[in-house]
């Protein structure tokens, strides 16, 4: 019995400088050598640009072949104090309803389907826009009839940023103009924006 317990002690104690020595941690060994750098790769093609996007430019259509008189208002909520101040806000007359000629508004003279012509001018207001129709060089109003008109749209393009000293619609004009667009031709606009006819 006194030979077990010796032992069993004496297992006990290997135990624990077992046990003891398996809980420490050495120091850390010194940093090795840095690996040789690898080769760099090729340069992958680049990209073709993508189109002109439309996603800070919208267009809205109004129907006006059944209206008539000499000052045609139409609803635009979207024409807030901020868009009128700063968005470039450019209106299109069609002119007779299934013509495909659209004119800027506003216009000096403008040749209505019928053979008559107009000077338009337009006003733009907080969720408005009117188109005002004169005898041609006077300030005289002339009515205009239904069958004369065909579709207004009116596309804004909102300004994202400003230049110093220009307006942000300035700078959009200024992007068109570098672009080679005629702001007066309704055709070219709708291209550089991707905006459908």
């Amino acid at each position: 019995m006194k030979k077990t317990m010796k032992l069993f002690g004496f297992a006990i104690m290997v135990l624990s400088l077992f046990a003891t020595s398996c809980a420490k941690d050495g120091e850390d060994g010194a940093m090795g050598p840095a690996g040789i750098n690898g080769v760099d790769g090729t340069d992958g093609i680049n990209g073709v640009d993508g189109t002109n996007g439309n996603a800070n430019v919208n267009t809205y259509v109004f129907d006006l072949s059944s209206e008539s008189g000499n000052s045609i208002p139409v609803d635009l909520p979207e024409l807030t104090q901020e868009v009128i101040n700063n968005d470039l806000i450019i209106g299109y007359l069609q002119n007779g309803a299934g013509s495909s000629t659209y004119y800027p508004v506003p216009a000096s003279v403008w040749p209505n389907g019928t053979g008559g012509f107009y000077d338009i001018a337009v006003d733009i207001a907080i969720g408005k826009y009117w188109i005002h129709f004169y005898e041609v060089g006077t300030q005289t109003f002339m009515n205009v009839t239904s069958v004369e008109l065909g579709k207004l749209k009116i596309v804004i393009a909102e300004s994202t940023n400003t230049t110093t000293g220009k307006s942000g619609k300035e700078s959009i004009r200024q992007s068109l103009k570098s672009a080679g667009v005629d702001i007066n031709d309704y055709y070219a606009v709708m291209d550089y924006f991707g905006l459908d006819y």
